[in-house]
């Protein structure tokens, strides 16, 4: 049997390295913030014919590597949450006012964790090249996600596990949260993101209660909250009292689908697909080459640019097996309808009426 797989595992490179970053955790995510992929230089198509195996493996790995984790697509959403958490961040320095935050939610696979991943990278960088020799204990950015069935408690032990703060599991929640934001303090963290927000449906006490252990921090340490969920306001995020204070207090920056029809929006869409495209370094491919096919990527992706940029790195990586160099984006096209269909599928699957279940059998006559 195994037989049947020889043509997809015969070349599959075992050995290939990865980057996988645990972002929960003070050393992951200053491993995220330090890591840096270059671009690999230009080369043509007769130059990469002469290279070795070896050196061709080491550039295609610079290239995986590039594409994935060093390019940076920059896209109008991404500005907007860069721009709301500098205001919060301002507004915070003054004594007298109430905690400011921002909330980012929108459907999935628009990269809204992207987005406040990449803005705390950039803003750590900052404020790491301006830090004195003193300051070796900065740890500007705290990263968290929401945990499942999320307590008060499972939220601030969240904190701690970033941190590294040691504590029992007897540890009462006072504690916990008393030495999560002594530690804040002292770390000078300035920026919390919360990821997963929209695990806090504020219909259920439990998530009253996560709610109320955030605010409180927020209020005992000098950082600006980020939240950033699917769809928070359709899962229960600003329901009843608690609800209204944390809109009242947040700013909310809400990530939308790209559109074609207006020009201004075939521009702005455009562009993100220029700059993924040249992302891929591939080495016979015609600049500009995917506007011809901007549309149709827009209509099949529901304008994700995610789901767009995991096709299309997928097609580099087949234009690189085949050695064609050049993407075929009949192929992107394909494998992105067959996205779209599958979805239609679990629509009608959700829409489909539960059967109903069998009656049990009569129990027997003693």
């Amino acid at each position: 049997m195994s037989a049947v797989f020889d043509d997809l595992l015969g070349d599959f490179d075992f050995d290939a390295p990865s980057t996988d970053f645990d972002y929960a955790t003070k050393e992951g995510w200053r491993e995220f913030v330090e890591f840096v992929a270059q671009r690999p230089l230009s080369i043509t198509l007769a130059e990469y014919d002469v290279l070795d195996s070896s050196e061709r493996a080491l550039f295609n790995i610079a290239r995986e590597r590039y594409m994935t984790l060093g390019a940076r697509v920059a896209t109008p959403s991404l500005r907007q949450v860069a721009v709301a958490i500098r205001h919060a961040m301002t507004d915070n320095r003054s004594p007298d006012a109430s905690k400011s935050g921002v909330i980012i939610s929108g459907r999935a696979g628009l990269g809204k964790t992207t987005a406040v991943q990449e803005f705390g990278r950039a803003f750590e960088r900052a404020r790491r090249q301006r830090a004195t020799a003193s300051q070796r204990n900065l740890i500007p950015v705290a990263y968290v996600p929401v945990p499942t069935h999320a307590t008060a408690k499972t939220m601030i032990t969240k904190l701690a596990d970033f941190y590294a703060i040691p504590y029992t599991r007897n540890a009462n929640y006072e504690l916990l949260l008393s030495r999560v934001s002594h530690v804040m303090r002292e770390c000078r963290t300035e920026l919390v993101i919360v990821d997963d927000i929209h695990r806090l449906d504020l219909h259920y006490r439990g998530n009253e209660q996560v709610a109320d252990a955030l605010k409180e921090l927020s209020e005992r340490c000098p950082g600006t909250m980020v939240y950033a969920g699917v769809d928070v306001a359709r899962n229960g995020l600003f329901w009843g009292s608690r609800g209204e204070q944390i809109m009242a207090r947040f700013e909310l920056v809400k990530f939308d689908t790209y559109g074609t029809v207006e020009t201004a929006d075939a521009a702005v869409w455009g562009r993100i697909l220029v700059d993924l495209e040249d992302s891929l370094c591939l080495i016979a491919h015609p600049d500009g080459e995917i506007l011809t096919v901007a549309a149709e990527l827009r209509d099949l992706s529901r304008g994700s640019i995610g789901r767009v940029a995991r096709a299309v790195r997928r097609g580099a990586r087949r234009a690189i097996e085949q050695h064609t160099e050049r993407l075929d984006l009949d192929d992107v096209l394909a494998s992105l309808a067959r996205i779209r269909e599958a979805e239609g599928w679990i629509e009608e699957e959700e829409n489909r009426p539960s059967p109903r279940p069998k009656p049990g059998r009569p129990a027997r006559a003693t």
